[in-house]
């Protein structure tokens, strides 16, 4: 640090958004234009911020680093997008801003795989409470009632077995993973304690691989009243498998997540749009969960009072964290027309805005953002639009090898959330990455600077 600068300015970032959300990609470029920043390409602040002295530093006790280097060079020479994220991660760097005179910046950003959200009611509710809340969305949603119906049936019966309830539990929720319904909790049936993904197979065969909550011995599933009170022996075990869960899985995450200063919420538009009406009402459903969890915000008066005094009198490492800054973002701009983008704008605030504007204390933005920009425009055609890009899948779905641009087309979006729409009324077809070679040019981007320069403030 500067002599000149006597004081540092530690900013929480938490990432959140659903499977395929683009995470790792957005924290990708966020990083290459941090460590490599030009002002020209990515604004932070003023026209005249630059940054100095960037220094990257080790994560905090039991979080595992990002892997920058991989993921970037997954994006160069595999021609492939990143990964998912498989465990909690965690990028830590320092730097000076030109346009803060008395004060470096500590950045730790955070990452959690999308499927923990999933979790994120489970915390503050015991395991009646839990078994209630989620055999309410299956009773109140026909596609859950569909893919549940053998542990609903399990259920009806009048004296099941552990075992069997088990095993109907994990059927219905591989009936949820391979009919595309995120809301599947346990999430470690979907991702596992050790980071491995389910992969698509037949229920029964997931049902044999998957386990639900810490592993073998250690599985619980909802049980509705009429069990609980019938059998409380079952009840009891399955009550410390889920507190040991909770304990181990869930609050670790909620608590990250709580402890940090901004939340950016990735709310993938395209998913939502190309995946139907169902899509739609369970995203939103999780997201409701989560900041119900994590109540963003803060007393009007007292919060910003006990914010600054904290700055003065407290190191940076004893200050209290709670997060005042929302920010929800709508990835992959890149794959919508132009003529679109104010509308994918609109639809992102309208899915969401009553969660933050219900919040006291609470500074919220909205954004749509290209973390790497990977298409090219054409102009609109007698109301079609087109785009040019390396194309990654043909019309029936499968894997293409990189190759030569193409021009494709993709669907107009909608001023409004339609009342019903069809899984595949919509269409945003998959392109390669188009990352620079060198290391120290960060890709283009659209909007990722907007957002940075709200988060770290």
């Amino acid at each position: 640090m500067s002599i000149f600068r006597v004081k540092t300015t530690e900013c929480r970032v938490g990432v959140v958004g659903l499977y395929n959300a683009g995470k790792t990609v957005l924290l990708t470029s966020l990083i290459n234009h941090l460590q490599d920043h030009d002002p020209d390409r990515f604004r932070l602040g003023g026209p005249d911020t630059r940054i100095r002295k960037f220094s990257t530093l080790n994560p905090d006790e039991g979080w595992d680093a990002f892997n920058y280097a991989g993921c970037r060079d997954a994006l160069v020479h595999g021609g492939r997008w990143p990964g998912k994220t498989r465990d909690r991660s965690q990028f830590v760097c320092r730097f000076e801003r030109a346009d803060w005179t008395f004060s470096d910046c500590l950045l730790k950003v955070y990452d959690l795989p999308g499927e923990r959200i999933a979790d994120a009611a489970m915390l503050g509710r015991d395991f009646a409470g839990w078994s209630e809340h989620i055999l309410a969305l299956v009773a109140n949603d026909s596609g859950y009632r569909n893919c549940c119906r053998p542990f609903l049936t399990e259920i009806a019966n009048p004296a099941p077995t552990e075992a069997g309830l088990l095993r109907a539990y994990k059927l219905a929720l591989a009936n949820l993973i391979l009919n595309f319904k995120p809301l599947v909790s346990p999430s470690t049936f979907l991702l596992d304690v050790k980071g491995q993904p389910a992969r698509p197979d037949t229920p029964e065969n997931l049902a044999d691989s998957r386990f639900l909550g810490l592993g073998p011995g250690a599985e619980f599933c909802p049980l509705p009243a009429g069990l609980r009170a019938a059998d409380p022996e079952l009840v009891a075990r399955f009550a410390a498998r889920h507190a040991e869960y909770v304990d181990r899985v869930v609050r670790p995450a909620v608590s990250a997540l709580r402890s940090c200063t901004a939340l950016v919420v990735l709310i993938d538009v395209t998913m939502l749009l190309a995946g139907g009406v169902g899509m739609y009402d369970d995203n939103k459903q999780i997201l409701h969960d989560l900041l119900d969890v994590l109540s963003p915000g803060e007393h009007p008066v007292f919060g910003p009072l006990a914010r600054g005094l904290s700055k003065v009198f407290l190191p940076h490492q004893l200050r209290p964290g709670w997060i005042t800054k929302l920010a929800f973002a709508a990835p992959k701009m890149d794959l919508v027309h132009p003529t679109d983008r104010d509308r994918m704008l609109a639809l992102t605030r309208r899915m969401v805005e009553k969660y933050a504007d219900n919040r006291d204390g609470l500074r919220y933005e909205f954004f749509n953002l290209a973390s790497v920009v990977s298409t090219k425009v054409l102009p609109a055609e007698s109301g079609r639009r087109y785009l040019v890009g390396v194309p990654m899948r043909d019309a029936e779905g499968r894997k293409l090898p990189p190759g030569p641009e193409q021009r494709f087309e993709v669907s107009p979006l909608p001023d409004d959330w339609p009342t019903d729409w069809k899984s595949g009324q919509y269409a945003f077809p998959e392109v390669y990455p188009q990352m620079p070679m060198r290391k120290d040019y960060p890709p283009e981007q659209v909007n990722v600077d907007k957002l940075a320069s709200f988060v770290i403030d």
